[in-house]
């Protein structure tokens, strides 16, 4: 983001119609030079932290495996066991770390964002807070990842809403890319997407495996410092990276909020006490309230 950052935001018509129609807008040179950096010092950080349970516990950070792995001291990620598109060859790193906010204070500026914050807002049609924090680096040549979500049935945790009656969004879970990595040539493994997909009433009939083979899925071309936005009901994920580039982006899901909030001192939150400690300013992201 640049210095001049404006005090309040809206999605114009023309962004609305495009969001609508194919499940996803740019936002493009969003960032600057400086924050793309403090991003990318960020992975690293989270790449440094030894892929041990007993490390990830204590900092809340999690294995891209989730619930499998944090649950399980014996689960396979912690041997070394890894998807082939989720390590670096040279370096040995893992390619992914989820519950991020845990792990660094770098990517704080994406929850500080005052813009992306309107966006989710607009998109939830309400209250949002920040329901995944991670980080995907690929060093090519490496697969895609399997194209999901989009069509029928509908998942009811991550749908596409309209209400045509009132003209707003009322979306379960949208998600925010910011991108690090030159992505605007094929070869380099940009987002993938089935525009339309997140309205679809039938299940892609097409190969999933593979977005190079899916001839719905486009390439979102993007260039470091660019957001995609897009609703998590679209079906997504990336094309093949075929050159010998490093694929790096940080996503942000945020996700509808309860909008009361009886008990302020009772707020609930998926993130540990030092990371609400560092963020208290950004409360409203981090929790939601207590009390229905």
């Amino acid at each position: 983001m640049t210095a001049s950052v404006p005090t309040t935001y809206e999605l114009s018509v023309e962004q609305k119609y495009r969001f609508d129609l194919q499940g996803y807008i740019v936002l493009e040179g969003h960032y600057d030079a400086s924050a793309i950096e403090e991003l990318h010092v960020g992975i690293d950080e989270l790449q440094a932290i030894p892929v041990e349970h007993e490390a990830y516990s204590k900092l809340g950070v999690a294995s891209y495996a989730l619930a499998a792995a944090m649950n399980d001291p014996q689960h396979p990620v912690w041997n070394g066991d890894h998807r082939i598109d989720r390590v670096h060859p040279e370096k040995g790193t893992v390619g992914r770390v989820d519950h991020a906010l845990c792990g660094t204070d770098k990517f704080d500026l994406i929850v500080r964002d005052p813009i992306l914050k309107a966006i989710h807002t607009t998109l939830a049609g309400g209250d949002v807070f920040i329901s995944a924090t991670y980080f995907i680096e690929k060093v090519g040549p490496v697969k895609g990842g399997g194209l999901h979500n989009g069509g029928f049935p509908v998942d009811r945790d991550i749908y596409y809403a309209y209400d045509h009656t009132h003209q707003r969004f009322a979306c379960s879970s949208t998600k925010s890319v910011v991108i690090l990595s030159d992505m605007t040539k094929i070869e380099s493994g940009p987002f993938a997407a089935i525009p339309g997909s997140h309205k679809a009433n039938f299940a892609c009939p097409f190969d999933m495996s593979d977005a190079s083979e899916n001839p719905m899925a486009v390439p979102v071309f993007a260039a470091p410092g660019d957001v995609i936005i897009f609703s998590e009901g679209m079906t997504h994920n990336a094309f093949p990276v075929t050159d010998h580039s490093t694929r790096r982006s940080v996503f942000f899901c945020y996700m509808p909020a309860i909008g009361r909030n009886n008990l302020p001192d009772h707020r609930m939150s998926i993130y540990p006490d030092h990371v609400l400690e560092r963020l208290p300013d950004q409360a409203e992201l981090l929790t939601s309230p207590g009390y229905i």
